[in-house]
This record gives C-alpha cells, structure tokens and sequence, in this order.
C-alpha cells in the first residue's frame, strides 16, 4: 500500500497474487553467509519499490504509482544502492557476480565482483562500496572497475558510512582478513592542503665531526629486538643454571616500554612516549633522549650507536655511550599528522623498528597501502639517503591494492621483510636496490591477517618460535595474531627424509598442509609465551599460564626434555620479545607495568 505522507490517506492497495507470490517465501537469518534480518530489504525510488536482501528468494520490483509487479530477478540476497545510471546489486558470495540492473526491465548492463557474506552495501557519487572475501571493494561507477582497500573491511549492518566528504568503517564483530580495526575514518586525497606541509628537511643533523666513543660491544651482545636482525631468539650465551633478582628500576609510569637490548654492559630500552633509556650494569641511568612519537619496537645498537624508528616518521642516531644527538631522518614523504588510538602520530610512522646491516639502516614507513609504503636505506654514520622505495604501496595498479606496512623489521635469507596487510603476506626488498621482490595479484581480496602489535598491544604480545636444533629436532610454540588461539611449546622430531616442513603462515602462525610427527615433549602447563631466549641445551622464557595472566613468570626450560631447570615468579607480564641475555649470563626482563629487572647468576 501507499499513503500520503502529509494526509495519512491511501493512495493505493495492491493485492494482486502475482505481487504477493513473488514476494512470498524467506530463507534464513543471522547467518554469516546469507546476512542479518535487522538489514534492510525494501527500498524505494519514485518509480520503483524494491524488495531485495537477506530471507530474500527473489529480487521483486513493483511500480511506485500502483504497486503493480514490474518484474523479478532469481537472486533475492542482494544489497541495493540506487543511482541515475541504474540499480548497483551488490550479490552474495557462492552466488553470481554483483549487477548493474537496468529499472524499467531488470537487464543486467554491467557485472562487477561478488560481494562476501552479510554486510551492506552502500555509495558515494563515484563509487559503491561493500565487503570483499577479506577488505572492502570500491566499484567506480564511471568504468565499473573495482579496487580493493584491504586493511579493513565494512561492518555487517552499516557498511561504509560517507558523510560529510569523508569515509568511515566502524566497528565489527569478528576477525576475518584484516589490518585495522576499530573506527576508521578517510578523507579525500588532498582535500586538506594546509596538513600536507613540510616544515623540517628530511635529514637533520647533529655535530658529525665529534668522536662517537666505543662501548665495547661483544659479539654476542643481545643489540636488537629478539637477538638479531632475523628476530629468531637464537643466542651463544649461556642460560645461568638458577638465578635471583639482582636489582629493579621503574621505568615511566603508565608508559608501555619496549623490549630491551644489551650492549656494551650497558641496557638499552625505549617507550611510547618517544623516550630512549640507557642503563649501566648496576641500573643507573646513564642517559635519556626523547624522539617526536611513541617507540614500538626495541632499539638496535651498532657502531657505537643507538638507532630507533619513531612513530613521528623518523629514523633518529645517537652516541650509545651518552646519548649525543647525530641524525634523524623522515622516512615518508612529509609531516602530515593523524590520531591513531590516542595518539597523534604521523601518518607514515616508523613503526616496525630498524634493522643494521654493518654500515646501513633500514626503515619502512606507512600504515595503509592507499596512503604510500616508503622504504629506505641510510648509511648508519652519516643518515644521508643510500637507496629508497616509495612505490610499493600499488603494486598493482588496476586494481589498486599493494604492501601496507604491518610488521617488525626483519632481515632474513638476504632480504628484508615485513608483514604486508591482507593481499600480500610479507613484503619482501632486495636490501642492496630496494626493489619490491612480491609478484603484483590482481584481486580485490584479503588473504592473511595482522593484529600489529604498536596498535593492538594486548593481542599480538605472544611471540611464536621454530628453532631448528643440531640433531634435527625442532623447538615450536605457535600463537596466532590476534593470541587467541596456540599450539603448546613443545620437541617434535625429525622429520623423515624427503618430508617436506608444514609452511606457516607469517601473520598467524598457522600451519598450512603437512603432518607433523607426535611431540617428544609438549609442554602440559598450556603456558603463553611473550619471549624466548633460545640454546640448544636451555630455553629461557617468560609469559604465563593460560587465562592465569596474572601469574607470570621468567623460566628457564630443559631443550631435551621439557622439564623446568628453574622458575622466578615476575610482578607483571614481560613486554613483547621482553627479555634478554648478555655475555656475562645476565637476563634483562621489561614488564607491562614499566619495571626493568635485571637476574644474576646464583653460584
């Protein structure tokens, strides 16, 4: 029926059983595959009235001026954004592509990809938006091409928002293939000149011509994030055969700090405050600097020198020794600034740490693949520029997706590498030209998932492991990106000859295909793990028992057996890669609560 909207009177009634036939009939709701009853499934125009969505048999179109049946489409689950050109249906997955409808006869002008499961789609005066198998697809009207946006994906019930010139994707209920979560918002490209500005060169510079003094450091000084640049928690150290607590500082209070590194005799920690610490052996401070944004990843230490990347876009060098200013350098290509859960940061942080390589620092700035990936090498003296990537981000241009930013730094079988977001799994650079080595795919859909730790702290603290050890047997523990889901550390044996190892997956650490013989030790505790120090003989590591976060603990594990050699209970959970071990058999353990600790060998 139809009523005046000023009068309350009927305008018309139709009862006709070919309308009501057709409209007749509703599959399931609140399932993820077909979409939720609470979403909308009439729509109108001034000619039409279009039913159409989740419980949906057919789609069926009936004329706005007498309700009589116009014509049906077999597909009913389809979202709907009406434009001049035509009605943009957005069809579910297993089911045909989506559709562009002509509204008089219901022909199919256009095709465009399927849209996945439940969510909503919605447009903007170029576009139609709606969710991917993993991300958000954007359908531009004009050439009824699609582009992916991969990090996120639409909300079921909203889908992307356009309001005020702008995009949002607010909050949703589960995992799947994504980067970012939470309330996001974009703006158009250049729609705000004036935070576009460059106010400070790239590099700048301190006094070069002054000594840097030595430290001394060992060559099995504990210098980077989890012991070395392939982030493998490998150590010649020895593992003390029992321990007690030498002596304990606090750090910035409320500040999550980072895990720590050794050097020298001398500790070495930095914080999402932006602040940079240097200990002594006995845990006085020797020094403390401050950068322009919050710190994620441990500092790395090399040629008598500190480096850090900092959530303000830079790359920053100083003295080891006393903290001396030398040289910072904006890895992106401006200071533009954005909030990014409480924090102002720029919009292509160095968030995933440094790595040195003799006389070379690497970065990689960015966050999304759709504002730029930037990559550079810098000599580790002088900060000046060796070589850079800014292109990575569109790998493939027609369809516009590329690497987004999404990991620790790592060099590992000559490359360097970091987690790339949805479509490409880890971003892989040949270190000397910096040339992106991922082969372009052309889809509009997300594959692999990422909880980055700088952003999502509390789900992508544990750390995994897969240590080769000398007989062939191999040490694992598995903790997916989001840490709720592992496999318990354990031994397992040798794999046969011609057996080829199970891959896994980067992100999440699952294992894909292949069998793995039964474990010749499982740990039985069901223990979670935020970092390990690995030998042959002993394992150190800390973290706590499952859903027991509040019991933590430092230990020290038999390689052989799985028995504990030792435990040390601690007052808090250690950081992400929070512990490490210098040549002199110390342990240096950060916590959550801002505590540094330093364990001694008992004799």
């Amino acid at each position: 029926a139809a009523i005046d909207r000023y009068t309350g009177k009927l305008v018309w009634k139709n009862s006709d059983k070919d309308l009501l036939d057709a409209i007749d009939g509703q599959e399931k709701a609140q399932h993820y595959i077909t979409g939720y009853a609470t979403t909308c499934y009439i729509k109108c125009d001034n000619n039409f009235l279009f039913f159409a969505g989740p419980q949906r048999t057919r789609m069926v179109v009936a004329s706005a001026e007498d309700g009589k049946l116009a014509w049906t489409h077999p597909t009913g689950n389809l979202q709907l954004v009406l434009r001049d050109d035509g009605i943009w249906a957005a069809g579910p997955q297993k089911s045909e592509n989506g559709m562009k409808l002509d509204y008089t006869t219901g022909k199919v002008l256009e095709t465009f990809p399927a849209r996945r499961a439940c969510t909503r789609a919605t447009g903007c005066a170029d576009s139609v938006f709606y969710r991917a198998s993993g991300g958000t697809v954007r359908v531009l009207t004009d050439t009824n091409t699609a582009q992916h946006i991969d990090p996120m994906r639409t909300p079921c019930q909203d889908g992307v928002l356009v309001a005020g010139g702008h995009l949002y994707w607010g909050p949703w209920m589960c995992g799947c293939q994504l980067s970012l979560y939470g309330n996001i918002a974009l703006r158009p490209e250049g729609s705000d000149p004036g935070t576009e500005t460059t106010t400070e060169p790239a590099r700048l510079a301190g006094d070069l011509t002054a000594d840097v003094p030595s430290i001394d450091v060992k060559p099995d000084d504990w210098v980077s994030f989890r012991g070395n640049n392939a982030r493998n928690d490998q150590t010649n150290n020895g593992i003390p055969n029992n321990v007690s607590l030498s002596w304990s500082v606090d750090l910035a209070d409320h500040v999550l700090p980072t895990a720590p590194v050794t050097a020298g005799g001398m500790i070495f920690i930095a914080d999402r405050s932006g602040a940079v610490r240097a200990f002594n052996a006995d845990g006085t401070t020797a020094w403390t600097t401050y950068t322009g944004g919050p710190i994620y990843y441990a500092p790395t230490v090399s040629n008598d020198r500190v480096y850090v990347g900092s959530a303000d876009g830079r790359v920053y060098a100083m003295a080891a020794q006393d903290g001396r200013f030398l040289w910072s350098y904006r890895v992106g290509p401006n200071d533009r600034w954005l909030p990014v859960y409480d924090h102002l940061i720029s919009a292509w942080p160095v968030a995933g740490g440094v790595v040195v390589d003799s006389d070379t620092v690497f970065a990689a700035a960015g966050i999304t693949h759709y504002d730029g990936t930037h990559v550079v090498a810098l000599d580790a003296v002088t900060g000046h520029l060796k070589a850079s990537n800014r292109n990575s981000g569109t790998l493939e241009q027609e369809v516009n997706n590329g690497i987004s930013m999404q990991g620790n730094l790592t060099m590992v079988d000559g490359e360097l590498r970091f987690l790339a977001g949805g479509v490409y799994e880890t971003a892989r650079y040949n270190p000397t030209t910096l040339e992106c080595l991922n082969t372009p795919r052309k889809q509009v859909s997300s594959q692999y998932r990422t909880a980055f730790y700088p952003y999502y702290p509390d789900y992508g603290k544990y750390v995994s492991l897969d240590y080769q050890c000398s007989d062939g047997c191999s040490l694992s523990h598995d903790a997916s990106y989001e840490g709720s889901q592992f496999i318990n550390l354990e031994r397992q044996p040798a794999l046969p000859p011609g057996t080829k190892k199970p891959v896994k997956e980067a992100a999440r650490w699952v294992r894909r295909g292949g069998k793995i013989p039964e474990p010749l030790w499982s740990d039985k505790a069901n223990r979670r793990f935020t970092s390990f120090a690995v030998t042959e003989k002993t394992l150190l590591a800390t973290g706590h028992p499952d859903n027991q976060p509040d019991q933590s603990f430092l230990v020290a594990i038999n390689a052989t057996d799985g028995t504990d050699r030792w435990i040390a209970s601690t007052p808090a959970n250690a950081v992400k890669g929070g512990s490490a071990v210098d040549p002199n058999g110390r342990i240096i353990v950060v916590l959550e609560n801002g505590k540094l600790l330093c364990f001694d060998a008992v004799p």
